[in-house]
């Protein structure tokens, strides 16, 4: 493959969303009596499903590919984000979410016991300035029940929603006698959940230190197939939980053979011959990975014979955007 590496960088400002407040509450509210009693009905029909945990049960209601063991917050993938088994029982829960106006991505229950702590609490770019958000609903709570920030711990009230800033370092903590519920619900920021939060915020959580989430552009088979190509893809940017601003720095250090192939009508990312995650297409030519937020895209340019002939890389970290050009060849 002949060709260079160029990069470079759109620079903004706050790009680890340093302006955004630990905590915000939401203007939507919830009955927690009837979320309570639909819990007590799960729990009566099918024992307790909560995993247990030290000090701590989690329940996956949305997870990647549906599947019950995965209570992490999730990344790029093969799979989308799918219901498991339990959402269906809890009709309550799906209203929910159903009246969120953002994609939803990971959605969990987590009961504390009485003086658990849930520690080391920090998900790597799950915040708006990389498209993303994470909104708790406490189901069962009490005044000794509380969110702990670097910055000072916050008291949530059942049926209140509330976006935590998880990309910090926090915990949550019961000093309660009973055990505690929450809903954790991770969805795609979007300017029509800004609309939740408090006025005096609004703008911050829609400025240019945010990114907002962009629907996917599907494309007819013959079309995907157009932009089947290979490049040397940067490991750096593969690894997805690093910082975007090393990306122009690294990407000629270490490559890995990459490929976009498009397999059942879908496309996908391949490295070194190996499916790394299946691909959205976001609009000319331009794909984010699936599972993950338009934090980091892939653009496919054709040349003048309408052949692939670059690839563009961005990462974004809220109004920064990192970019690196690749040459590409046709895998047609």
């Amino acid at each position: 493959m002949t060709g260079r590496c160029t990069t470079g960088t759109a620079r903004a400002f706050d790009p680890a969303g340093r302006s955004l407040p630990d905590s915000a509450e939401l203007s939507e509210r919830y009955d927690p009596g009837r979320l309570r009693a639909e819990l007590v009905r799960l729990a009566g029909r099918y024992g307790s499903p909560l995993s247990p945990a030290t000090g701590r049960r989690v329940l996956p209601l949305i997870s990647p590919g549906g599947d019950e063991r995965r209570t992490d917050p999730g990344g790029p993938g093969l799979q989308d984000f799918l219901p498991t088994r339990w959402l269906a029982r809890l009709p309550s829960v799906r209203g929910v979410l159903d009246r969120l106006p953002a994609p939803p991505r990971g959605v969990r229950l987590i009961a504390l016991s009485p003086g658990a702590r849930y520690t080391d609490l920090q998900s790597a770019k799950l915040g708006p300035p990389w498209g993303l958000c994470r909104l708790h609903l406490p189901v069962v709570g009490g005044p000794r029940a509380r969110a702990v920030f670097p910055q000072g711990a916050l008291t949530w009230t059942p049926g209140t929603v509330w976006f935590s800033a998880a990309w910090r370092a926090h915990a949550l903590a019961n000093d309660e006698e009973h055990e505690i519920v929450q809903l954790l619900v991770d969805v795609h920021h979007t300017a029509e959940l800004a609309a939740l939060f408090p006025r005096t915020l609004q703008r911050l959580f829609t400025g240019p230190g945010v990114l907002l989430h962009r629907p996917e552009v599907p494309l007819p088979p013959a079309r995907l197939r157009a932009y089947r190509c290979r490049f040397p893809l940067p490991e750096t940017f593969a690894n997805w939980e690093q910082p975007g601003h090393r990306l122009p720095g690294t990407a000629g250090r270490t490559t890995v053979r990459a490929e976009v192939d498009v397999r059942a009508g879908t496309p996908r990312l391949v490295l070194a011959d190996r499916p790394f995650c299946a691909l959205q297409h976001l609009g000319a030519g331009e794909f984010r990975f699936r599972g993950w937020s338009d934090e980091r895209t892939l653009q496919v340019v054709p040349g003048r014979d309408d052949r692939p002939h670059r690839v563009v890389l961005r990462a974004r970290e809220g109004g920064n955007t990192y970019v690196v050009e690749l040459p590409a060849t046709s895998a047609e």
